[in-house]
């Protein structure tokens, strides 16, 4: 079973196989933002949650790094790691402050801009070259993005303005990570990344982890494997694809959040919501999609 699942898996195209995984990755984002905010309505600040974050995944590796010795950490291109650390630091503290002052499915509207980055900047950094469709799905996507937010002057609030300038920060980080996931351990990628986090938000909190409530312990799992499942994903889609198809799949991350939105802080989308949701699917669909003679 698990031969055909990969025969078929590996059939698909480059990008198509790209889309899924970072749908995948946005599923495990939508989970760590639904974690970090039940972290914050505790009282404990941002940059606390994103230091008990980075100490939690850092300790997961602790007995990968043990059984390679070390070698899986091993890094050819240190200053891409240093480059890619201080976009991963500012996207991250972003997220959280976006987070943390609108409501999930918001936060998370403005979060996937970076879509809309990702499709030129893949063009001028990348030399990529996509296709008419490619660029029709994202401009149908971000349409939806708009339908959903139904931009106004509240939709430039502090806390939107953070979140798209965080947008603008992943994806400058997707560009760094294509320019070396051919190259690097995947396993390297999610240590030096961590370690970034963990040394910013370490000073910025004195390295004292935050006390967090007996009954919020089991999050802290789920914040561990979510956190590394959103950075191992993109790194694979990166892997498989071009930087600005891939992305188009983070338009999915308005699927999942409003859902968990629902379940756990009583969110309920509005009808122009679920209309620009409908836009995401299309957007993402015509991403997919490959003309004959543009398959990757």
């Amino acid at each position: 079973m698990v031969s055909r699942f990969l025969m078929r898996w590996n059939a698909l195209s480059g990008n198509t196989r790209g889309v899924m995984l970072v749908v995948l990755a946005m599923f495990c984002w939508s989970v760590l933002d639904a974690c970090n905010k039940q972290l914050m309505g505790q009282g404990i600040l941002p940059k606390q949650v994103l230091f008990l974050q980075a100490t939690v995944v850092l300790a997961m590796l602790v007995p990968v790094w043990i059984a390679t010795r070390g070698r899986v950490v091993r890094t050819r291109q240190p200053w891409l790691h240093m480059l890619r650390a201080c976009f991963i630091v500012t996207s991250a503290w972003c997220a959280a402050y976006a987070v943390s002052h609108l409501p999930l499915a918001e936060a998370s509207a403005f979060l996937m801009t970076g879509s809309l980055f990702m499709l030129p900047l893949g063009v001028f950094f990348l030399g990529e070259k996509p296709h008419w469709l490619r660029w029709t799905g994202v401009a149908v996507g971000f349409g939806g993005v708009l339908v959903i937010l139904q931009p106004g002057a509240e939709a430039f609030r502090p806390a939107a303005l953070v979140a798209l300038f965080g947008a603008l920060m992943e994806s400058m980080l997707g560009i760094v990570l294509k320019k070396y996931s051919g190259t690097e351990h995947p396993i390297a990628v999610l240590t030096w990344s961590q370690v970034a986090c963990w040394l910013t938000f370490g000073l910025f909190t004195g390295f004292e982890l935050p006390a967090v409530a007996s009954n919020l312990w089991p999050l802290l799992p789920l914040v561990g494997f979510a956190a590394a499942g959103i950075y191992l994903g993109y790194f694979f889609a990166y892997r498989a694809g071009d930087a600005s198809a891939v992305e188009a799949g983070s338009f999915s991350l308005l699927l999942f959040s409003p859902a968990l939105g629902a379940v756990f802080f009583s969110e309920a989308p509005d009808a122009a919501f679920w209309g620009g949701a409908g836009l995401l699917v299309c957007g993402i669909a015509l991403v997919i999609i490959e003309p004959k003679g543009h398959a990757h």
